[in-house]
């Protein structure tokens, strides 16, 4: 018991020497607080005090002071300079000066604030309010002024609610909302292609207004990764570094007043390894005078509004130097010797005062009787403001120029006109060259936008300044906004799936072996090291784990991540995240190589339509055969042989090779010249009219085009014809109908099972083939336990290409999918991941993976060998019925020419010939026989050689006798009568 109370002891003391001061520091810092109260007691003592009612009273509102802190009140001596030199000017209000009272808020208690204004109106006569700074005070405390009339004028409220007129009616804002500093800040991420960031917010009505403009203004173009509240009763963060750790991004934004933003500062400083280097912070409001002597805050940005003077715009110079000549007067150690170092909201401090005194010196000038004063101010709510209607038409209709540049407001929101537009720096926190190990502030960038309309797509933008950014890390390099993994060991997950991961064991003759590790996976694992700069740690998943099983290992955090053929999927993506694709797949079904497909036995006439066969043989050919036949029979027709017996003249006019007298003839004559025009071959007939040349020609360019349109049809069609199996799309296993339910093999727990059971299927329980594995599905196939299975098309490609020749794939492509790689919920290296995925596909990178593993043809090149250097090309088989139209054409030509030969059409020419030359010689002779006998010549049909030697002989007879038939008849007509 001794000893316990021993070690309580020992361990009491060093608790106390610990956590507890000595009484020396407690000394020092108890000096130091009473000498920065003193310095500000001192300074506070030395501006003028009003206390009796020989004023017209202002109320400044501004937020308590630490006196921890050794800040100096700028806000309050600008506006005690504002009233002051109104004094000075000599500006009454129903012949009183003005004077100011000024309170205190804590910047979160509405009653204190409320309770202190009261008290104010019930002891002076207040006729303005000036403040507070508080978002969250004003809002109570304007609608406690619609009431009584009195105007309160804004000179750091930003909340984005206080712009409506209608609700707060009595209100003026003059420094810029904050959708103004959300719109600056997206143009900042625009700049350096920042997507995310976190946000560190205080916890009331600031805070949560400037979180809500953050969101709207950054939309998604930029996505907010963690929202971090600080407690403004507890003064802490909960889960501080681990909510930053687990966040995906590294970029740390502060929406938080200057003292709560110091307070955030020095609780990231004692958690440590959350500021620089590991992330960048981004300050909307900071104190410049805080200590700045750690490392952890170098490359930090801190943005603020500035006045226009900063960028050499025009302001009223001549009131701002009245204005520190009279600060000067009381307080010359707070007062800056260069007028742009003043904070831009202590200007707007100063502007708001000379506002109010210049509306109520003009409501004067108006009005003949009491320009106005504040009436029942014994109970401040019932507090009414004469002529409150005057005064506030004047407030939204007066335009004037102030310290901080043009003022003016109108009736549709309480948010100043910027009529010079917005004006914005960025300071950097650098290590000092002077002083090593110091840090300072350093003007990096500018910011001016003259529409005052910033939005995504406007023009402005920040630029550079003099100096230059030193970022986290100490280095000229912008940072990203995700988290890397250089350096990091990163635990991969693999599963044995050919192409994409696979293992090779080789045993050697002195007893020991190598396993190899390759694929497409494993290649991809080695590109993302070389580029991201991490440790590799693989891990094989057991071959009989389901890919539903990997996504569960994933969402349990058992696997880091996972890298296979794992498809994306709604369900999947509810319990974890996907990388970008890193192999677009589709699905495919597998069957057993077909050894005895058919062809149909007219498969050379299927790529046409019979329909387009039979336009062809009736349009193009029978009915341009036809009116041919029509253009030469009436054109010969009337080039026929006529004999003229007056003159004895023998005309012989040219005619058509096609045109006979007989019309039958013709016709058949006409087929004969049109078919050689159709195979573009042409005959020895030729047309004599321009109208049949010109259908010939017709019909020629039609059959050029139709025979490039046969060819191309001709081989796509074999080539689909030898590749097509028993089995032609997914469609063909809709409800088991071509095939049994038992026969069709999947493998369970995959996306082949799910899109199965809902495509196919439509959700009805069927009792499919079981597969344990994307593997089993070929052995099983090979085995004739399955006819059909389900696969990824990735791993069919190169499975049927190398290991399985026997199998292949049948049907088109279907259920497109990718596959990514799977990685838990809000990975903070997801963004890293994507991006380098996404350089290595837009590279060449893919593409030789691609064509490494997915584009192998070993099984076509051994089919190749198989028949001879051949290939598989088209076969007797597939071409018989073309071979059997020649045979039988050729049979029936053969036939023809025997029955030819044989005299079987010889008798009945001879017979016809001889019964014409009969019929010419019974007519008498003319002098034009001559010309009878060469039209009869011509006349003739085209006879054998035979014929043709018959023909010439009976040629030469008629002509003989026509001659000497014309000597007879002239010896005649020569004798007298």
């Amino acid at each position: 018991m001794t000893n316990i109370i021993y070690l309580l002891i020992v361990l009491a003391t060093v608790f106390a020497l610990v956590y507890h001061d000595s009484p020396k520091q407690k000394d020092e810092m108890m000096n130091i607080q009473q000498e920065n109260h003193r310095v500000r007691e001192t300074a506070m003592i030395n501006w003028p005090s009003f206390n009796d009612n020989s004023y017209i009273y202002i109320l400044g509102l501004f937020l308590k002071q630490h006196t921890s802190m050794l800040i100096t009140p700028e806000e309050r001596a600008m506006f005690m300079s504002a009233i002051l030199l109104s004094q000075k000017k000599n500006i009454t209000l129903n012949g009183k000066q003005f004077a100011y009272r000024l309170e205190e808020t804590n910047g979160h208690d509405i009653i204190d604030a409320l309770d202190r204004t009261c008290l104010s109106i019930t002891e002076n006569q207040i006729l303005g309010i000036v403040g507070p700074t508080s978002s969250y005070e004003t809002k109570t405390l304007v609608h406690f002024c619609n009431r009584s009339g009195l105007p309160v004028l804004g000179y750091a409220t930003t909340e984005p609610e206080l712009s409506d007129r209608n609700v707060y009616q009595t209100f003026y804002r003059m420094s810029p909302s904050d959708t103004i500093m959300a719109a600056v800040l997206l143009k900042l991420f625009q700049k350096y292609d920042w997507n995310s960031t976190n946000i560190i917010y205080q916890s009331d009505s600031y805070g949560q207004g400037g979180l809500r403009a953050l969101t709207e203004f950054f939309g998604d173009a930029i996505k907010i990764s963690c929202v971090i509240k600080y407690d403004l009763f507890t003064d802490q963060i909960e889960n501080f570094r681990h909510q930053l750790e687990e966040s995906s991004s590294r970029i740390v934004l502060v929406w938080a007043t200057s003292e709560i933003t110091t307070n955030i500062i020095e609780l990231a400083v004692k958690e440590g390894n959350i500021l620089a280097p590991d992330f960048l912070w981004i300050l909307t409001a900071a104190n410049l005078r805080m200590q700045l002597n750690d490392k952890q805050l170098i490359g930090t940005l801190l943005i603020r509004s500035v006045s226009p003077q900063t960028f050499d715009m025009p302001i009223n110079r001549t009131l701002l130097k009245d204005a520190i000549d009279i600060w000067k007067t009381y307080d010359p150690q707070s007062c800056h010797d260069d007028d742009k170092q003043i904070d831009t909201y202590a200007l707007y401090a100063f502007d708001s005062a000379w506002m109010l005194i210049l509306a109520f010196q003009e409501l004067c000038q108006q009005t003949s009787t009491d320009c106005s004063s504040l009436v029942n101010t014994s109970y401040c709510f019932d507090s009414r403001l004469i002529n409150r209607k005057e005064l506030h038409n004047i407030m939204q209709t007066m335009d004037f120029l102030g310290v901080s540049g043009h003022i003016q407001f109108h009736g549709n929101t309480t948010d100043r006109i910027m009529h010079d537009g917005l004006y914005f720096l960025i300071d950097n926190l650098q290590l000092s060259k002077a002083n090593k190990g110091e840090l300072h502030v350093v003007e990096v960038l500018r910011f001016n936008d003259s529409t005052s309309n910033i939005n995504y797509k406007s023009a402005a933008q920040w630029t550079e300044s003099e100096n230059a950014i030193q970022w986290p890390r100490d280095s000229n390099i912008v940072p990203l906004h995700y988290a890397l993994l250089e350096g990091k060991t990163l635990n991969i997950t693999v599963y044995i799936s050919p192409p994409f991961y696979m293992e090779k064991f080789y045993n050697y003759s002195n007893g020991t072996y190598e396993i190899v590790q390759e694929g497409y996976i494993f290649d991809l694992i080695l590109l993302l090291e070389q580029r991201m700069k991490f440790h590799r740690n693989i891990t094989v998943a057991p071959i009989h784990t389901t890919y539903n099983e990997l996504v569960n290992c994933v969402e349990n955090r058992t696997y880091d991540i996972v890298m296979a053929d794992l498809t994306k999927t709604a369900n999947r993506l509810n319990q974890i995240d996907f990388s970008v694709s890193i192999y677009d797949n589709t699905m495919r079904m597998i069957v057993r190589k077909s050894t005895g497909r058919t062809t149909p036995i007219m498969a050379f006439l299927k790529p046409f339509h019979y329909s387009l066969w039979l336009s062809i043989f009736f349009v193009i050919y029978l009915f341009s055969a036809f009116i041919i036949a029509i253009f030469e029979f009436i054109d010969g027709k009337e080039r026929s042989i006529a004999i003229d017996v007056d003159n004895l003249n023998i005309n012989t006019p040219s005619v058509s090779d096609i045109y006979y007298k007989s019309k039958t003839e013709t016709l058949f004559r006409s087929m004969y010249h049109t078919i050689g025009g159709l195979v573009q071959r042409g005959t020895e007939l030729q047309a004599r009219t321009s109208f049949s040349r010109f259908q010939t020609v017709l019909v020629w360019l039609m059959s050029v085009i139709l025979v490039a349109l046969f060819t191309s049809n001709m081989v796509q069609y074999f080539a689909t014809e030898r590749e097509k199996s028993w089995i032609q799309s997914i469609e063909d296993l809709k409800m088991c109908g071509k095939i049994g339910c038992n026969r069709i093999g999947i493998t369970e727990q995959s996306h082949h099972a799910d899109y199965f059971k809902k495509e196919v299927m439509n959700d009805i329980e069927i009792n499919y083939y079981h597969l344990n594995h994307s593997l089993t599905s070929y052995t099983k196939l090979l085995d004739y336990h399955i006819d059909v299975a389900i696969v990824d098309s990735s791993s069919a490609d190169y499975i049927t290409q190398t290991d399985h020749c026997d199998i292949e794939m049948a049907g088109l492509p279907f259920g497109r999918t990718n596959f990514g790689v799977a990685i838990p919920k809000h990975w903070i290296y997801k963004d890293d991941l994507d991006k380098n995925l996404m350089d290595l596909r837009t590279g060449s990178a893919f593409d030789t993976l691609l064509i490494k593993w997915f584009q192998q043809k070993n099984c076509d090149r051994e089919d190749e060998i198989k028949n001879n250097g051949f290939g598989d090309g088209l076969t007797l088989l597939q071409t018989r019925g073309l071979f059997i139209l020649f045979s039988i054409f050729t049979t029936i030509n053969i036939i023809l020419f025997i029955l030819k030969r044989s005299g079987f059409f010889n008798t009945e020419n001879r017979q016809c010939l001889s019964n014409k030359i009969r019929e010419c010689f019974r007519v008498p002779v003319s002098p034009l026989s001559d010309q009878s006998s060469i039209q009869h010549h011509n006349d003739l049909p085209n006879l054998s050689n035979n014929d043709q030697r018959m023909q010439q002989t009976t040629h030469e007879i008629v002509h003989s006798l026509s001659i000497n038939n014309r000597e007879q008849y002239r010896e005649s007509e020569s004798k007298p009568s």
